[in-house]
């Protein structure tokens, strides 16, 4: 049946094409639109009317922009060792532009640019109804865009019934950007900072147990590779000079020395290590210290938002064309199957 009915169809379809009373040529078209111009005058006039009446129903919104580059740059260098990540000069290229899109449309700056411009109270939803959060997030949503361009900036765009409004948002979205990404770059120093106190503080407790232990040694008489080769040198010069007295000091230090020297020459270079890991740690501090504290901007500002002087839409003339033409294409559709109805749909 199934088959059938759709060998009828292509059948139907094909006499209506070769079906030569069924004219739609543009010279047959215009005849019909002249047969029903006072009809289409009339529709027309109608639909001019009602759709300017709609337009100029509909509420007027204002649009702001603010446009911001990507810096390269993510923290703040405080000394020459320090690893630097970028020169505060230097505009990001795409990674950055992307890691600043997904700020700027993150949950934190949202709730910032939400509490600073009261857009509970502006957009008319109770904190206190159920889903308040999800349905102020799909009005803000639907307000603020942010995407980036194809000169690797982010045009962030604020549309408001409000011009005024619409700049302050769109300039709090740019500057909420940098506190949130700022308090991120500051939530992780402190945590390695913390990390490296510990480090640090390990560090210092083993270098004064190796002091202790070398300053027992000096106490001792065990003395450095190079005091110990003074040592011999003068231990020399006592058997040459005849001097039995100090040659024998000098042998019992040499003995010690002997017993010991190979500790004392131990610890001295872990002191050596562990003094060079204090101050590398000392400035990977210093460093964490500056990122802990970092309230740099993240971003380069072109151009801030302003109040805008013309509304965005809606474009009344627009609306009004565009009403004009669909309605009266319409029309001039029923026309023709109206016209040709019988060779249409009764042919058999």
């Amino acid at each position: 049946m199934t088959a059938g009915y759709f060998s009828y169809i292509c059948s139907r379809f094909t006499n209506i094409m070769t079906n030569e009373t069924v004219d739609l040529s543009l010279s047959a078209i215009f005849r019909l639109i002249l047969r029903n111009s006072k009809f289409l005058i009339g529709l027309a006039v109608i639909t001019i009317i009602a759709s300017s009446i709609v337009s100029l129903l509909m509420t007027e919104y204002y649009r702001s922009t603010v446009i911001i580059f990507p810096a390269r740059i993510n923290s703040l260098s405080l000394n020459e060792s320090s690893v630097r990540r970028g020169n505060i000069s230097e505009f990001g290229d795409e990674e950055e532009a992307e890691q600043l899109l997904q700020i700027i449309n993150s949950d934190g700056v949202q709730e910032l640019v939400i509490k600073h411009n009261d857009l509970y109270r502006h957009y008319e939803v109770n904190k206190n109804e159920p889903h308040a959060r999800t349905k102020i997030r799909q009005i803000y949503n639907k307000n603020v865009s942010a995407k980036r361009t194809k000169f690797n900036s982010i045009d962030i765009s604020v549309i408001d019934i409000d011009p005024v409004k619409a700049s302050a948002i769109a300039n709090s979205v740019s500057e909420y950007t940098d506190t949130v990404m700022n308090r991120m770059i500051q939530r992780r120093a402190r945590t390695s900072m913390a990390m490296v106190d510990e480090e640090f503080d390990r560090l210092s407790e083993e270098l004064k147990g190796l002091n202790k232990e070398i300053d027992g040694m000096h106490s001792q008489g065990v003395v450095g590779l190079l005091e110990r080769g003074s040592l011999y040198e003068a231990y020399g010069n006592a058997l040459r000079n005849a001097d039995s007295k100090t040659a024998g000091k000098l042998s019992d230090q040499m003995e010690v020395n002997r017993k010991h020297g190979d500790e004392y020459d131990y610890l001295a270079r872990q002191r050596e290590l562990v003094t060079d890991q204090l101050l590398r740690l000392r400035n990977l501090r210093n460093q964490f210290l500056g990122d802990a504290n970092i309230a740099i901007p993240q971003k380069f500002v072109v151009d801030e938002a302003v109040p805008a002087d013309k509304k965005a839409y809606p474009i009344r003339w627009l609306i009004v064309i565009g009403s004009l033409f669909s309605v009266l294409a319409f029309a001039l559709i029923l026309i023709i199957l109206q016209e040709n109805y019988r060779s249409i749909f009764k042919r058999a």
